[in-house]
């Protein structure tokens, strides 16, 4: 298993290199299921392997100038304000079981279900997206502002970077879709970065709760991923990349669902 979940990041990093997103939404299920760490700190994993992964894919990009600093400090600024709000003070309360009457439901439920909502809605949504002229007049300053706000709600609850949300948003804001991968990197480095300042202070995670061996593996295999997905991309269309992340995030949604029920 320990090797298959090494394999599994490499291919993650992939992912993350080619379409600039997916990253972190595909490493919490990856970490909680191969290496048996619950959801919470599967979410902390998924934010370091992620913010040091993107961090080298923007390295990778300077020299091509694929990056749009001036569009990505926009979106990242909400986004990583909301990101560490939510970890530093919203996850250290959040219970580990809530009770309703008879009926008890657990965190970890309670973030793999989210984790599954986001999956489905992202996938199902891409996948059927007909390609359209972009028409930037439609995405102003309150609606990228906003759109960091969400992502930063889902990087503080479920550990994930918002990536597959981002590159739309600088898809329409008339980027092409190989800039949109390596300005969505730049802003999922600092949204996680930020957030993992918050994780410092949730005691759960600071005592005890990390594998640093296991940490390093994960984040080793998941850049070299990032640096194969770099090099992919050059001969790979933006809209084949796009099919690809949706039937992966559909089929890794539906695992999670079968691994919950039984």
């Amino acid at each position: 298993m320990y090797s298959i979940g090494l394999a599994l990041s490499l291919i993650i990093g992939i992912v993350l290199g080619l379409v600039g997103g997916g990253g972190s939404i595909l490493t919490v299920p990856l970490v909680n299921y191969f290496f048996d760490v619950n959801m919470l700190i599967a979410t902390t994993y998924s934010l370091v392997v992620v913010a040091i992964a993107s961090s080298f894919g923007v390295l990778q990009r300077l020299k091509s100038k694929q990056i749009d600093f001036k569009k990505g400090m926009v979106f990242v600024l909400p986004s990583m304000f909301v990101a560490f709000t939510i970890r530093k003070w919203i996850m250290p309360m959040f219970p580990i079981t809530f009770q309703f009457s008879d009926f008890a439901l657990s965190r970890d439920i309670v973030i793999t279900v989210l984790l599954i909502a986001v999956m489905v809605y992202t996938g199902s949504k891409t996948l059927i997206a007909k390609e359209r002229p972009i028409d930037t007049s439609k995405t102003n300053v309150i609606a990228i502002l906003l759109f960091g706000i969400l992502t930063g709600g889902l990087s503080g609850f479920i550990g994930a970077g918002g990536g597959f949300i981002i590159v739309p948003i600088l898809l329409r804001l008339g980027l092409d879709m190989k800039k949109a991968v390596g300005t969505s990197m730049f802003i999922i480095s600092i949204q996680s970065g930020v957030a993992l300042i918050g994780d410092s202070f949730n005691e759960e995670i600071t005592s005890g709760g990390i594998n640093w061996g296991l940490l390093f593996a994960l984040t080793a295999f998941t850049v070299a991923g990032v640096y194969l997905g770099g090099v992919f991309q050059k001969n790979i269309s933006g809209n084949f990349l796009r099919k690809v992340f949706s039937w992966i995030l559909l089929i890794v949604a539906a695992g999670l669902t079968v691994k919950m029920t039984i």
